[in-house]
């Protein structure tokens, strides 16, 4: 039987599993260091004050972080904050283990989940300081458009998760996806536009990624969006 509880509705999935090719490397990773640093899914809620040996109180969520270098990058410069990546790709999953390891992080730790499932299901209101979506999957197809994941249904769980006056920070290189996801919070009265010129420094210096410099060469500017929770 499965953990995960449905709902009368469940939303079209937002991503696809990808078979992308697993080194060995990466594997022995996925074998040697997945218990040491994913966090286990069960039937109760994940209880971050015990995730983590940090005294830090900052919590950031990176959402979809593929390959792990942006993740990476934050965990390692950004050592007085605490940082969970959330992703499904096995390999990228492989990859960031290794990192984690090699570079002795105890800041970071990862749940391979969907996203929404474990919102629902598994975090506590109120969790997260900040979360970070990079380039999520733009579904450029209009017949495909409902799969997107920054919806408005979505964007009220987020507002769930966060802390009061937490963050969302997110990059999209399609145009229409970022107006799309504007108006939708632009519509919504829990959210207030935040300028990008004060982002916290740890977003302000991300690392280009692979996908970021490929939208670049093929003529899509990556595009940023910036909010803040509004709590009543």
């Amino acid at each position: 039987m499965s953990l995960i509880q449905k709902n009368d509705y469940d939303p079209p999935k937002s991503y696809v599993l990808r078979k992308g090719r697993i080194t060995k490397a990466q594997k022995r990773a996925l074998t040697n260091l997945k218990n040491l640093h994913v966090l286990p899914i069960e039937t109760k809620k994940i209880d971050f004050t015990k995730a983590f040996t940090t005294s830090n109180k900052t919590l950031v969520a990176d959402v979809g972080f593929g390959s792990g270098a942006s993740l990476v990058y934050m965990a390692e410069n950004y050592r007085n904050t605490n940082f969970v990546g959330i992703e499904l790709y096995t390999p990228g999953i492989g990859s960031t283990l290794n990192q984690i390891e090699n570079r002795g992080l105890n800041n970071l730790k990862i749940i391979e989940s969907d996203i929404r499932e474990l919102l629902q299901n598994y975090i506590e209101n109120e969790t997260f300081d900040v979360m970070v979506f990079l380039y999520p999957d733009p579904w450029p197809k209009r017949k495909h458009h409902k799969r997107r994941l920054l919806s408005e249904d979505f964007l009220e769980l987020l507002h769930k998760k966060l802390v009061p006056e937490g963050l969302i920070y997110c990059k999209t290189d399609w145009k229409d996806y970022y107006s799309q996801i504007k108006k939708e919070f632009f519509l919504s009265k829990d959210w207030q536009k935040e300028n990008l010129r004060s982002l916290p420094s740890v977003l302000k210096s991300l690392p280009k990624t692979n996908y970021e410099k490929k939208a670049v060469r093929e003529g899509r500017k990556p595009r940023e969006l910036f909010y803040r929770k509004i709590s009543i």
